[in-house]
């Protein structure tokens, strides 16, 4: 198994590093999806540079869209969706000054080589400065005109029709959220199991991605009060358009919904850094969601069944149980001790 496989950032972050020397850093520099130590060494080198990630990483903020520009060089990290990549790169294309550089690098299993073609669209020819280790670096340079450019997270809106508790209504995603547009299986079996939820009660959504869940719980229990926490800070903006009754913020952990009084917790908690599994965030959920429950309250999880949960469940809650099941997800069900 390749480094891509095991620790896609530490790989990335072993490519862009060795290959500085052939990009020349000069200018001011925007650092776009970065989660390693590039920011850190570029600084020690004296280079101006502002970081840009739509999604939360440690130590480091998120925002739907890049800070203005215009910049002299953008080092891209290859996104892992097919249509982010796209979006990532005219947003980067779009903060450049004309003649300025777009670099982008990531892994062959990641999709860098499929990446070309977009950037082509953008800029009419793609250099490969670099292919070490599986992934590889392209290079291109902004055009005085940029045809077809979407440089506005706006221009990359997009309404569907979708059924959420049994009733169909237009739905907003991004290029790049989880599931955008569709009910995937998962979701669909954990709203069908969702537990009566009291009026008034105070139900958190961890990793609301569009909000898809906090909008199933409402149309069953409009008097309930819905929070949702999710890295994305694009998935957010979604999520706020569709369901404005509830209120959303970013963050990784519980702690940052700043709340220890949920009757429950409901989630479709991310397995995966990149194209690698990652129980992190799970495992950290689940131990620290006794500590945001009221007394009795619960958490309710999907996940694929081969991930095992039934000792780690055990060990944080008082009751634990299997609320559903297909041939390929479980809906578990843990309750915190009653007072």
């Amino acid at each position: 198994m390749s480094r891509w496989a095991q620790d896609p950032e530490g790989a990335a972050d072993a490519l862009i590093l060795r290959s500085l020397d052939d990009i020349a850093v000069a200018g001011q520099v925007l650092l776009v999806n970065q989660a390693r130590s590039l920011p850190t060494v570029l600084r020690q080198r004296g280079v101006d540079c502002m970081v840009w990630s739509r999604r939360l990483v440690e130590g480091m903020a998120a925002s739907p869209w890049p800070p203005p520009g215009p910049y002299d060089l953008a080092l891209v990290r290859l996104p892992k969706a097919r249509d982010e990549q796209a979006m990532t790169a005219h947003a980067a294309m779009g903060a450049l000054r004309p003649g300025g550089r777009l670099i982008l690098y990531g892994g062959n299993d990641e999709g860098i080589r499929s990446a070309v073609a977009p950037l082509e669209e953008l800029t009419g020819h793609v250099e490969t400065l670099a292919t070490r280790g599986h992934g590889r670096v392209l290079a291109v340079r902004r055009p005085e005109a940029v045809a077809g450019l979407r440089g506005a997270l706006e221009a990359w809106r997009t309404v569907s029709r979708m059924e959420i508790a049994g009733a169909i209504r237009d739905w907003v995603s991004y290029p790049g959220c989880f599931a955008a547009g569709r009910l995937d299986e998962g979701t669909a079996l954990l709203l069908a199991a969702l537990p009566r939820i009291g009026a008034g009660a105070r139900v958190l959504d961890y990793g609301c991605g569009t909000g898809v869940v906090a909008a199933a719980v409402l149309s069953r229990q409009p008097e309930a009060r819905l929070e949702g926490i999710d890295s994305d800070a694009v998935a957010l903006e979604a999520a706020r358009e569709n369901v404005p009754s509830a209120r959303f913020r970013p963050g990784t952990r519980l702690a940052d919904s700043g709340r220890r009084d949920y009757a429950a917790i409901v989630s479709n908690p991310p397995l995966h850094q990149g194209i690698a599994e990652d129980r992190t965030l799970l495992d950290r959920l689940v131990a620290e969601a006794p500590s945001r429950l009221a007394p009795g309250g619960l958490m309710q999880l999907v996940v694929q069944r081969r991930v095992a949960l039934e000792r780690l469940l055990g060990q944080h809650f008082a009751e634990v149980e299997v609320v559903a099941e297909t041939s390929r997800y479980r809906v578990w069900r843990a309750r915190a001790a009653a007072p």
